[in-house]
């Protein structure tokens, strides 16, 4: 059985601690079949394997997105990504060059906007309405937990107060009740995104598609899809059926507050769901909300008196459905950005039966050292993505450092800390709140700030990551939270095919030069997905 695909002479860093280091890898029906030097994947091969010149090659097992929500970020990516946008005269420049492109009456859509681009000012609908112009406006904020809306869309929805919602979510409004534009947590911004004019399945389909060939294209070969339902399944299977998908998938079902019985009994009655490349074998639950609203569960309050809540209300109905999940082989990932709401996953999760699946915590903005300590006996995995450091500056004076006071930025997303400690770190961007693009990744996780504003120091006092823990975190540690570690991750015989060549291995490159670290070519089960041009 001679290998279809053979690479010779290239630098492989395989993550396999029985052997780190290869120069030729062998490739059959989609898994490795040799990897070692260039005569032992010689013998691999005859006359009809496809052989390359990997002389110029750096090759990585392939790279996980550990947190991210492709078809959102597809979606929204229709709309003016606000990423950097830095004042709010800048923000009434772009908002009045859209409404002058697209007309009356249109939808002006955005994402990736900074609380910081208000200037401290507490947004109402008035600091944008002559640039939003004659038409509805919707622009979610950088963490997808706010929305910022128009005078117009408010009455396009029929949003004229105060609503009450099953979790924490609000619709702001002044002192008379009325609303000022700003919608906080998924139930309130689903009032006005419901509004929003639809689109074809078609269009959708090729959101979705270029989506994936720009992640091929950085490296990226699998994701963990944090905001899945049904529908999401049957979109994967679509997908795969129409040979579009090309990226694997490790689906997690979405749980809020205003979940229902009868659709927890649902995904629990059809079991574990899977395709070729995709599997729906997780759920995530959201327990609070982000620092910058004030809704992070807090063990004290923040400067501004906020964060002593989560977003469940009942918190007894998140600890059931956790242990009704966690019984039936689901693996559990929790949104928790908050000192207080880490340490209550923690507390639930260590009551729940001991088995092989892992169960995981996302985000983990702020903790105190007691609670860091607890990852690895607990057997959690931290689930961090080190680029949201982009947003925080040294001197403490944006946002989301100003609302939690000096003494809390100090426990600053302790990525390195959590390693160094021996849990388990798994990297991800949380796309599209933040860039996908792992080489951002690699920079702020080694040098804790972000890479397009000056060097004024490292965010917060955690160790930084080492360049080799940080390839761990894209690759083994994140198949081996969703329970493949004998298939993926590694580069070894037997495992799926999934690798990345480079220019230069991502891991020893020095991480000041990261970002202009080239990807030649992106193969997923021995299927080229990538090529550069």
């Amino acid at each position: 059985m001679a290998a279809d695909l053979a690479v010779f002479g290239a630098r492989i860093r395989t993550m396999d601690p029985d052997m780190p280091l290869a120069s030729a890898i062998a490739v059959k029906d989609g898994r490795i079949v040799e990897v070692g030097s260039n005569d032992e994947v010689r013998d691999a091969c005859d006359s009809a394997t496809e052989r390359l010149d990997g002389s110029k090659w750096s090759i990585t097992p392939g790279l996980t997105d550990g947190h991210q929500h492709l078809f959102t970020g597809a979606e929204l990516g229709r709309g003016i990504d606000f990423d950097r946008t830095g004042s709010l005269a800048a923000l009434r420049e772009r908002l009045h060059a859209e409404r002058k492109r697209i007309g009356p009456g249109k939808w002006i859509l955005g994402f990736a906007l900074e609380y910081s681009t208000f200037e401290g000012h507490q947004y109402h609908y008035d600091l944008i309405a002559d640039a939003a112009g004659e038409g509805p406006m919707m622009v979610y904020s950088l963490d997808l937990h706010t929305a910022f809306v128009n005078e117009h869309a408010l009455r396009v929805a029929g949003v004229d107060g105060p609503r009450r919602f099953a979790d924490a979510s609000s619709v702001v409004c002044d002192e008379n009740g009325h609303p000022t534009g700003e919608l906080r947590e998924k139930s309130a911004m689903q009032l006005v995104a419901e509004a929003v004019e639809g689109s074809s399945r078609e269009d959708r389909i090729g959101w979705y598609r270029d989506a994936m060939y720009r992640q091929n294209a950085v490296g990226i070969t699998s994701i963990h899809l944090m905001d899945g339902n049904l529908d999401t399944v049957a979109l994967l299977d679509e997908l795969e059926r129409r040979s579009i998908l090309d990226l694997r998938v490790w689906l997690h079902y979405r749980m809020a507050p205003a979940t229902t019985n009868e659709e927890v009994d649902e995904i629990l009655h059809g079991g574990v769901r899977k395709g070729g490349l995709w599997e729906a074998s997780g759920v995530k639950f959201l327990l609070d909300g982000v620092v910058e609203t004030g809704t992070a569960w807090l063990e004290e309050p923040d400067t501004h008196g906020d964060g002593g809540s989560p977003m469940w209300p009942d918190l007894g109905r998140y600890q059931e459905l956790v242990r009704r999940f966690a019984t039936s082989g689901y693996r559990i990932a929790t949104h928790a950005i908050g000192d207080r709401a880490v340490r209550f996953v923690l507390d639930t999760y260590a009551d729940l039966p001991k088995g092989a699946a892992q169960h995981r915590i996302e985000h983990i903005e702020t903790s105190p050292d007691r609670t860091i300590s607890r990852f690895r006996p607990e057997g959690v995995t931290a689930s961090m993505q080190p680029i949201h450091m982009r947003w925080m500056k040294p001197d403490l004076s944006d946002p989301w450092s100003e609302r939690l006071g000096p003494a809390r930025c100090e426990h600053t997303m302790r990525s390195g800390d959590i390693s160094a400690a021996g849990a388990r770190v798994v990297l991800g961007s949380d796309w599209p709140v933040a860039p996908f693009d792992p080489r951002l990744g690699f920079f702020a996780a080694q040098l804790r700030r972000a890479p397009d504003l000056p060097d004024e120091g490292a965010i917060g006092a955690s160790r930084p990551l080492s360049g080799e823990e940080t390839l761990a975190g894209y690759t083994r540690n994140a198949a081996e939270v969703v329970g493949r570690a004998g298939e993926l991750g590694l580069l070894r015989p037997g495992y799926h095919a999934d690798f990345v060549a480079w220019v230069e291995d991502p891991s020893t490159c020095n991480p000041r030069d990261v970002l202009e670290d080239q990807v030649l070519a992106t193969v997923i089960g021995g299927r080229v997905v990538y090529t550069a041009p």
